[in-house]
């Protein structure tokens, strides 16, 4: 992963640089900058941007999945927080200010910007929330776009089925993170013990050799 410190600038005085749990799993292609926290069990995927230079903080809480290329950041004196064990899925958008309620699912190249969402909602693929807040429990369809609150009052809520399908979303990538934690500790470990059997190698042929030397004399 990249991880680099936002720089001093006119709205703020001081460098920040991003926070990450020991058990959250970042694949090395991701981008943190600034002032980013994440928190237990949280899954970045490849080629995910979390830009936090401009506006900060940018929080996701603990169990989330940030899927492949999703892109993060904020306008100045705006945040963003994705709440506990939400699927922010492939190619979305979501853009300060923001907040995103826990259990909530945002389908592939949603775009979600100035708005807030309540828990357990369903933003299903293609969907534009923008300048809106939405309650507990709502549904927006495929390639909604939502950009006044008259909007939001005749919205259906989330099915079961769509309960059930983002259950599994975060269950799949729950164990794909342990899956990645444990490979990359195996590798670790591999090379750690690669380097102590060339060491202990060496150190058997020094030994041989001078015991040659010391027969030959």
């Amino acid at each position: 992963m990249f991880i680099e410190s936002s720089p001093v600038t006119t709205w703020r005085g001081e460098i920040k640089r991003p926070q990450v749990h020991p058990t959250a799993y970042i694949h090395h292609t991701a981008v943190l900058i600034g002032d980013v926290r994440i928190g237990k069990n949280v899954t970045i995927c490849p080629g995910v941007v979390i830009r936090a230079d401009e506006g900060s903080p940018i929080i996701i809480n603990d169990g989330s999945n940030i899927q492949d290329r999703v892109v993060m950041h904020c306008l100045q004196n705006s945040s963003i927080e994705i709440g506990v064990n939400c699927s922010i899925a492939h190619g979305s958008v979501i853009h300060g200010p923001c907040v995103i309620g826990r259990e909530t699912f945002v389908g592939f190249n949603a775009v979600i910007h100035h708005a807030w969402v309540g828990n357990s909602c369903y933003i299903s693929h293609c969907a534009l929330v923008t300048n809106v807040s939405l309650a507990d429990n709502t549904m927006v369809p495929s390639g909604k776009m939502l950009e006044s609150q008259d909007e939001v009052i005749n919205l259906p809520a989330v099915t079961e089925d769509q309960k059930e399908f983002n259950s599994r979303v975060a269950s799949a990538n729950e164990e794909l993170r342990r899956g990645y934690k444990n490979i990359h500790h195996l590798e670790i470990h591999c090379h750690d013990t690669h380097h102590e059997h060339k060491a202990r190698s060496k150190r058997m042929w020094e030994g041989s050799d001078e015991k040659e030397i010391v027969t030959a004399g």
